[in-house]
C-alpha cells in the first residue's frame, strides 16, 4: 500500500513535469488532475521561426507555451528571452536558449514588468501565449515604447475533471494537499467536485503562488499556504516536519 503523501496537481500535461519532479524529491506522491487540455495552433507555430527573426525579445508566458513553441522559434543568440517566472525560465534553459530574464520575485505580468530590461532598450516584441491571454502586460510596454506582435499558439479547452484518480488515495487517507496555478482550477475544482470528496477537499492544505488564487479560495473556506513554487513549498513543509 502506498505510504507517501498525495499531492494533487491541477495542471495541463505540459506544465506538469518539474512539479512532478519536486514531489518525488520530496517524498511526495504526485497525482495530476487536468482541468483543460492545450490544443496547439499549428499556423501560429508555423509563423514562428519568420517572426521570430525580425524581433529583439521573446515572452513566454508559461512552461506550457515554452513545451509548445520552443522548436519553432529561432535560434539566435542575439535574442533575449523573457519568461513570466522561475519555472519558464528554467524550460527555456531546457530547450538550450543562453539569453534568459525572469523576475526572481515574482511570476505574474506585474513582476515581468519591473524588469530592467524593457527600460535599458526599446524595441520589437514577440508575445508568446495562449488564445485570450491577458493584455494587462502588452498595453503597459505598448507605451513604455515597444512593438509587440503576439503569437497565440494554444487553445485552452475545459475538460471534465478524472475524480477517479484521487478517490483511493482519499478513502486511505492518503490526500493531503492541492497545488493551484490559476483561478480557472480553483473553479474547475469546487464546481466538479463529487459530493463523496467534499469533506476531504476542507481537510486539504492548498499550495498557491499568487495572491488571486489565494483570494479565489478565500470563499471555501480551506486553508491555503502561499509558496514561491512548488519546489519551495515542499522543502518548506519538509523542513517542518523534520
Amino acid at each position: 500500500m502506498n505510504t507517501l503523501p498525495c499531492l494533487v496537481l491541477m495542471r495541463p500535461q505540459l506544465a506538469a513535469t518539474a512539479d512532478i519532479d519536486c514531489c518525488i524529491r520530496y517524498g511526495w506522491q504526485p497525482i495530476l488532475l487536468e482541468y483543460l487540455q492545450l490544443q496547439t495552433q499549428s499556423a501560429a507555430l508555423n509563423r514562428l521561426s519568420g517572426q521570430s527573426q525580425s524581433h529583439n525579445i521573446i515572452f513566454w508566458v508559461s512552461p506550457s507555451a515554452v513545451h509548445i513553441a520552443a522548436n519553432y522559434v529561432s535560434r539566435s543568440d542575439k535574442l533575449i528571452h523573457v519568461a513570466v517566472g522561475a519555472a519558464t525560465a528554467s524550460a527555456l534553459s531546457a530547450y538550450g536558449f543562453k539569453q534568459i530574464v525572469y523576475p526572481e520575485n515574482g511570476h505574474d505580468s506585474e513582476a515581468v514588468l519591473h524588469l530592467p530590461v524593457w527600460q535599458q532598450r526599446k524595441g520589437k516584441l514577440l508575445f508568446i501565449r495562449g488564445i485570450g491571454g491577458r493584455d494587462w502586460l502588452i498595453k503597459q510596454l505598448y507605451q513604455l515604447g515597444w512593438q509587440i506582435e503576439v503569437a497565440e499558439v494554444y487553445q485552452r479547452n475545459p475538460v471534465p475533471i478524472n475524480w477517479s484518480v484521487i478517490t483511493t488515495q482519499a478513502e486511505q487517507g492518503n490526500l493531503k494537499a492541492v497545488y493551484m496555478t490559476t483561478t480557472a482550477a480553483v473553479q474547475a475544482w469546487f464546481t466538479q467536485l463529487p459530493p463523496d470528496l467534499y469533506a476531504v477537499s476542507k481537510s486539504l492544505l492548498y499550495l498557491v503562488h499568487h495572491p488571486r488564487i489565494d483570494a479565489a479560495l478565500t470563499g471555501y473556506g480551506v486553508k491555503t499556504l502561499h509558496v514561491p513554487d512548488l519546489c519551495r513549498g515542499l522543502a518548506l513543509l519538509h523542513s517542518r516536519s523534520t
